[in-house]
């Protein structure tokens, strides 16, 4: 008997035993079974590609969210240029990846940062808020009373107190991205 292949099979004796029926149905099963992993190799190697790209997609997608994470701390220390923003980013990067402390403290020690990492931070370091000044209780408070006028229009508040270092650091990564351009145009402006 010729099967698949080419090749010859003995023939099994012609008694019709329970063995050679057996044999029969063990031969057929394999045969079906090799029919369906020949159909389902092509659906194995289509799961293989899909599983790689999300694979791909999730490891780029943290990437972003650290980038974004550092580019925060950065803006939130007083960089605000964005040529800035890369070279501290550089400069944090090259420095050795098991003794590097948190981007925030790094940026804190400003007498170690490097000169070129100084010069990108904004002069003004954060003053200590004092409390306002109250009128002495002798003298009587004089408020001047608003100019009424029908042809005043409101103005809407400066857009640059939006984009305080607080409110970005509140935004989250989908709102920082939405309004990164706006951001970055407003700390352009003098």
């Amino acid at each position: 008997m010729n099967n698949d292949e080419g090749t010859t099979t003995p023939q099994p004796p012609s008694d019709d035993s329970g063995a050679a029926a057996r044999i029969r149905q063990l031969v057929a099963r394999v045969k079906e079974l090799e029919g369906r992993i020949g159909e389902l190799e092509p659906q194995a190697q289509q799961a293989d590609k899909w599983r790689s790209q999300y694979e791909e997609a999730r490891a780029s997608s943290k990437a972003e969210r650290e980038a974004l994470r550092l580019e925060r701390e950065i803006m939130s220390a007083g960089v605000v240029d964005a040529e800035g923003l890369d070279y501290v980013q550089h400069a944090y990067g090259k420095l050795p990846a098991d003794g590097r402390p948190p981007i925030g403290e790094w940026l804190a020690n400003r007498d170690g940062l490097p000169k070129a990492v100084r010069a990108y931070l904004s002069d003004a370091a954060p003053a200590p808020q004092q409390a306002p000044t109250l009128p002495s209780p002798t003298a009587p408070a004089t408020v001047p009373m608003p100019k009424t006028s029908t042809a005043t229009v409101q103005q809407p508040p400066p857009e640059a107190a939006a984009w305080s270092a607080e409110a970005i650091a509140r935004m989250s990564p989908a709102e920082f991205r939405a309004n990164r351009e706006a951001i970055f145009a407003s700390m352009r402006t003098p």
